[in-house]
C-alpha cells in the first residue's frame, strides 16, 4: 500500500517528464484522491486475505485487537489471556 501511494503521488511528474520522449498528452493530469485512497483500500484488502489463507493453512490461531504481553507466554488480547508456546505479536495499522 506504501508503495502504491508514492507511485501515485509521483505520477503526474512522470507524466510531465513523458513529453520529453514523445508521448502526447491531453489537459493537465489531476488526482483523483478518492480513487487513489480506493486503490489503496484494495489492495491491503486483497494483502489481507492472501495473509489469512497462509496462516490458516499453517494451522495458526489468528486473534485480531489490542494487547498487552504479561509474560514470555502469556498475552492478553481484549482482557483475555492467551497463553501458548510460540506467540507472534504483529503490529500494523487500519486500513
Amino acid at each position: 500500500p506504501k508503495k502504491l501511494l508514492i507511485y501515485g503521488s509521483h505520477l503526474r511528474e512522470e507524466l510531465v517528464d513523458a513529453e520529453g520522449f514523445g508521448w502526447k498528452l491531453r489537459g493537465e493530469a489531476r488526482l483523483d484522491w478518492s480513487k487513489l485512497m480506493a486503490a489503496k483500500d484494495a489492495e491491503v484488502q486483497r494483502l489481507n486475505g492472501i495473509y489469512a489463507k497462509l496462516l490458516e493453512g499453517a494451522n495458526v490461531d489468528h486473534i485480531e485487537g489490542y494487547a498487552r504481553i504479561r509474560d514470555s507466554h502469556t498475552v492478553e488480547v481484549n482482557g483475555k489471556r492467551i497463553t501458548a508456546k510460540h506467540i507472534c505479536v504483529a503490529t500494523g495499522s487500519r486500513a
